[in-house]
């Protein structure tokens, strides 16, 4: 392995150290993968040369954090989920002027989105998806966008809703105050996917406590807990009765 490789890697292991083990292993592997696998291709190249020779996506995910150091850069690639942002899967603009969330928020409800009722499995379904909701939230429901803060799907992404920065309109009365995350489907009877299900539980937390966005002391709730709705659906709900941080009572 070349030195800068190795260099990388150092600075990988020092800034992940306070991250679950399997979610900073899994996205170092991506990584190093991808380094590793560009160096093979064109033995001797500088670390400049590398980095101009990563795959197109994995280049733009370099490009956005670079500006934000190296640390942040680790930060999102080692921990956090992948993010579709709201360009990539084609949103439309948000309606008037979006508000600011005091961080970090104390809460993280999770909803369904029980229509469209069945998962996405492809990055083109869950985009198309991610569409039709922003459309219905903004011209039906007169919303300033769609509702959600963030949005997963069974294709192994999650989607960018209105983000980390932005008020939602996903838990009346509580959307100053947290974060909402949807599960494309309905989840009355059967629970998403196993992968979507992790990558919320322990990926989205992590990279959300560690980045400043969520409290370390956060609860978890489901949105029925909040008003009167079935969401996130029967089976889901009792499911996300057994993760970290859930609460039965919400003050």
């Amino acid at each position: 392995m070349a030195w800068h490789l190795g260099f990388l890697v150092s600075w990988l292991v020092v800034f992940s150290s306070g991250f679950t083990e399997a979610t900073t292993t899994r996205r170092m592997d991506d990584f190093i993968s991808a380094v590793e696998r560009t160096e093979a291709e064109n033995p001797g190249l500088q670390m400049l040369d590398v980095v101009k020779g990563l795959r197109e996506s994995e280049r733009k995910r370099l490009d956005v954090v670079v500006n934000e150091g190296f640390e942040e850069f680790v930060h999102v690639y080692a921990v956090c989920p992948n993010i579709i942002t709201r360009s990539q899967w084609g949103a439309a603009a948000f309606i008037g002027s979006p508000s600011y969330l005091s961080l970090p928020v104390p809460y993280l409800f999770i909803h369904h989105t029980y229509q469209p009722s069945k998962p996405c499995t492809t990055f083109e379904q869950c985009a198309s998806e991610m569409r039709s909701m922003q459309r219905y939230h903004q011209q039906t429901n007169g919303w300033s966008d769609i509702g959600y803060s963030f949005v997963a799907g069974s294709d192994g992404n999650l989607y960018e809703g209105r983000g980390w920065n932005w008020v939602g309109a996903h838990t009346y009365g509580y959307n100053s105050r947290g974060y909402g995350v949807s599960f494309i489907g309905d989840y009355t009877s059967t629970l998403p996917v196993t992968s979507a299900m992790n990558m919320v539980r322990y990926d989205f937390t992590s990279c959300a406590v560690n980045g400043g966005r969520l409290s370390s002391s956060y609860s978890l709730y489901g949105h029925r807990q909040a008003t009167s709705t079935d969401c996130p659906g029967n089976a889901f709900y009792r499911q996300i009765q057994t993760w970290e941080r859930y609460q039965s009572y919400l003050p």
